[in-house]
């Protein structure tokens, strides 16, 4: 998939670079992480839509790695390929059981790992696995999170919609569109590991709808901060806009003076 965010976590840095021009040619956004830590520290940013994970890193091996993503809420689904200089039957085997994707031996050949990748990805978006836009997980990944929470009194369901999406696409363009998408997960995320908890889940169930799962006793804190966040935010997603109420004055490239309505959260009732 074209456009899809890829972390490789490599401390070899020529490694890292020939993988960072060759997936970064395909059209992939790529970041490199030299060490688990970094690794962590990233993938709490910015969730990608591919993990490409050695095992032998300085601070820790992979599998402990993959094992803290697939603990997680929030990393569990993302796609996994080990790319590692063990080939020993035993390595393969531990990799698969604690949930990779792939596992592929170093030296390997650039087009057929370009192959696997595009393969996981577009199997985790076919499976409902996760969103291509804001690698959010999605489908019913959303559905069986929400189940689990509802049963419990400690866990709240937030549920925020993106209001008046399609007239700024209208306006901007579908990729413009994907930007607010985007800027919108990141933001959710970001407000999450600051006032959430480790465990707690962001995801995309539909176009419009972002639904986060956290501590009963965090959620009015954590919903106020995203509304007044996106609401503050909002005016700079438009080319020399001026914000009137909720509305907002645009021009055309054809010069035209247009009043758009601002695109909104809004926080679902009942959610």
């Amino acid at each position: 998939m074209s456009d899809a965010r890829l972390l490789i976590i490599e401390d070899n840095e020529e490694i890292a670079q020939m993988l960072v021009l060759f997936l970064g040619s395909r059209g992939y956004k790529v970041t490199v992480a030299g060490d688990g830590a970094s690794a962590l520290q990233s993938v709490r940013e910015v969730l990608p839509n591919l993990l490409l994970l050695d095992v032998g890193l300085p601070d820790m091996d992979g599998y402990t790695l993959l094992q803290h993503f697939r603990a997680s809420p929030r990393t569990r689904y993302i796609p996994v390929i080990f790319l590692t200089q063990r080939s020993k039957k035993m390595d393969r085997l531990t990799g698969l059981q604690l949930g990779a994707d792939d596992f592929i031996t170093k030296p390997f050949d650039l087009e057929e790992l370009f192959l696997r990748i595009q393969n996981a990805v577009a199997r985790a978006q076919r499976e409902s696995l996760n969103d291509p836009q804001t690698g959010l997980p999605t489908g019913q990944v959303v559905r069986d999170e929400v189940k689990v929470a509802r049963e419990r009194p400690d866990r709240a369901v937030l549920e925020f919609r993106l209001r008046h999406l399609h007239e700024f696409r209208d306006q901007y363009g579908a990729l413009a569109g994907v930007d607010l998408l985007r800027y919108t997960a990141l933001m959710l995320n970001r407000i999450l590991n600051t006032l959430g908890r480790p465990d707690d889940f962001l995801g995309r169930p539909d176009e419009e709808t972002f639904l986060i799962i956290c501590a009963a006793d965090r959620a009015d804190i954590i919903r106020r901060a995203i509304l007044e966040r996106f609401d503050s935010d909002a005016p700079q997603h438009y080319t020399l806009g001026e914000r009137y109420g909720d509305q907002i004055k645009v021009r055309t490239t054809a010069g035209q003076e247009l009043t758009l309505p601002l695109v909104k959260l809004e926080a679902v009732r009942g959610g």
